[in-house]
């Protein structure tokens, strides 16, 4: 890929004068994706006309134009009408970790800098070798919930054993990490006895660390 990228960037190059090549290129490069792009267009082309602009293609590396972005690969080609087509591919998050950092469906972090669609992602908060677990033991918790139409929007792990997370509806969850499997059977029999008993209360939190119990608080 990068040796066709190069071929790309040599093409454009002879297009006009270096003085030029900024205005020339910004109408003339069209963003294409089979997704919903995530990136922010004119901070993607931005990006794009800077290494254009490298004075030598020598000293330009492939690497740059994805660090700092969401972008996985791109397919390049000319357009009769000069214009250059840039077929983008996008990494596919599944969680926000912190603030900047993301982790995609293939298991790699991400820290996409500048604007960007907002995304509505779980956040995970634990250790970082047990991210990867924690997103599991979230989406078991989700298939829980969707009996009841909630989304699970944060999962962390606390204190070694302590599982906390919350909903959509702003009710929290507590489980202990040992037994999660098991209490997570314990919160499929308590969503059906409340989807029969028809109560409305809003629930604060609901601990099921005890030993064949849960705790209830309702507002």
């Amino acid at each position: 890929m990068k040796f066709y990228f190069m071929l790309f960037l040599s093409s454009i190059l002879v297009l006009g004068c270096s003085q030029n090549i900024t205005r020339s290129l910004y109408k003339s490069i069209i963003i294409t994706s089979d997704k919903e792009i995530i990136s922010d267009l004119e901070g993607l082309e931005t990006n794009l006309l800077k290494h254009l602009n490298n004075p030598s293609i020598q000293n330009f590396s492939i690497e740059d134009i994805f660090e700092g972005t969401w972008l996985s690969s791109i397919k390049t080609s000319h357009l009769f009408d000069k214009s250059i087509s840039v077929e983008i591919k996008e990494h596919h998050p599944i969680a926000s970790i912190d603030k900047d950092r993301y982790i995609t469906q293939s298991g790699i972090s991400i820290f996409p800098k500048g604007k960007y669609k907002e995304l509505r992602l779980i956040n995970i908060r634990g250790p970082e070798d047990s991210i990867l677990n924690l997103i599991d033991q979230s989406r078991n918790l989700q298939a829980k919930l969707n009996r009841v139409d909630l989304r699970v929007i944060s999962f962390e792990l606390k204190n070694k054993d302590q599982l906390t997370a919350k909903d959509n509806s702003g009710t929290e969850y507590i489980f202990s990490k040992k037994e999660f499997r098991v209490q997570l059977e314990r919160l499929e029999d308590y969503i059906s006895f409340e989807l029969n008993s028809g109560k409305t209360d809003h629930i604060r939190y609901i601990d099921f660390r005890y030993n064949n119990a849960i705790a209830v608080f309702y507002s």
